[in-house]
């Protein structure tokens, strides 16, 4: 008898585990509204900043603070992108697709990026400078200058002595920007200024096209390794997603046997009974606890890790969102433990035998021989 409530509990435990993991991590729906929700201009930063380090010219650094504005602006193509990898990943794992294969587009954001940038770079020289006096925003703009390499002018204006070429500069970045002009300084010549319009937007032509097309990762860009961990992991889902059902079966066919073999129904109610509602309610109490306390927040501070609020917000969020997941599964759990008490108070514990009336006539007499 013990052997067979010790199985239910192991096979419920079990169950709880596959029913977490298959209504998170190979759930597609769960992971794409995680994703919808990710705070992307925390988390590309440093992806953005990695991939810029061998493309920007020396001297041109803080055009990434520019960069970053312009994928700020494409954040929701971003989470299309990833939303669109996770389909086909998934797609490959639960066996739907045989070949692992996941391309990811950039024609759209390079087109973005070629119309943008210059405009936001702009935008972000008027937001470091409005309101600043003549001689902070001459200041600025001058150390922006400076940092701009001789080769990267048209050759009439690098001829120019420093001092005329560096303050046409300041007169181009001030118009651009819609900065107050610098005063005593004439119009910038329309000649020169379509010099300069020019060699922006080839400079911006050649950033952008410096970035692919599209980026693939398949079968035949990974090593046998990885491929070989991908199979195994395929497998798994697969047989995970046969076997899953099941679970629920053996759930019923072991609670089943418990009765079977007590050869009762109040004994075995009330003790399963009780025991899910130990169960149930442990469970809601851990609920409860993942769902107020900053678990995330205490694990990055233990770690002095460098973790941004926005996206130690979303970490909080994503572990919320899995408790949330399991709260049908606890109220499951409650509902039949109060079922199976109840049933098991309201049984009675033997059927009495209904007594037999003796009758008050004698019994027939034998029949003459």
């Amino acid at each position: 008898r013990h052997y067979h409530s010790l199985l239910f509990f192991v096979a419920l435990v079990v169950f709880s585990v596959a029913f977490l993991v298959n209504g998170t991590v190979l759930s597609y729906g769960f992971v794409s509204n995680e994703v919808n929700k990710m705070p992307v201009s925390s988390i590309t930063q440093d992806i953005v900043e990695n991939q810029l380090a061998g493309q920007l010219p020396p001297g041109t650094e803080y055009l990434k603070e520019v960069v970053y504005d312009v994928v700020n602006d494409q954040e929701s193509w971003i989470k299309t992108q990833i939303n669109a990898a996770l389909q086909d990943g998934y797609n490959y794992l639960e066996g739907r697709t045989n070949y692992f294969s996941i391309t990811v587009p950039m024609t759209d954001l390079k087109n973005n990026l070629r119309g943008s940038l210059w405009p936001e770079y702009n935008s972000y020289l008027y937001e470091q400078l409005e309101g600043k006096s003549d001689y902070e925003i001459s200041s600025y703009l001058q150390n922006v200058i400076s940092q701009i390499p001789l080769d990267f002018y048209p050759s009439d204006i690098a001829s120019l002595p420093d001092n005329q070429r560096n303050l046409l500069m300041e007169k181009y970045l001030r118009d651009g920007a819609n900065l107050p002009p610098k005063p005593s300084v004439p119009a910038i010549d329309p000649m020169a200024k379509s010099e300069l319009d020019a060699t922006f937007a080839n400079y911006i032509d050649t950033f952008v096209n410096n970035i692919s097309d599209s980026y693939t990762v398949d079968e035949t860009t990974l090593d046998a390794s990885t491929i070989h961990t991908l199979r195994d992991v395929r497998q798994s889902v697969i047989q995970f997603h046969f076997w899953y059902p099941w679970l629920i079966v053996l759930l019923f066919v072991l609670a089943g046997l418990i009765f079977l073999v007590n050869w009762s129904i109040k004994g075995p109610a009330l003790a399963l009974g009780i025991n899910l509602i130990v169960i149930g309610v442990a469970d809601l109490v851990v609920f409860i606890l993942i769902r107020t306390l900053p678990i995330v927040q205490w694990g990055v501070d233990a770690a002095k890790a460098d973790v941004s609020p926005a996206l130690t917000a979303w970490m909080q969020g994503v572990i919320n969102d899995i408790a949330w997941v399991m709260l049908p599964l606890i109220i499951g759990i409650l509902v039949a433990g109060i079922t199976l008490l109840i049933i098991g108070i309201v049984l009675p514990r033997k059927l009495k035998a209904i007594p037999v009336q003796s009758s008050n006539y004698p019994p027939p007499a034998a029949a003459p021989p």
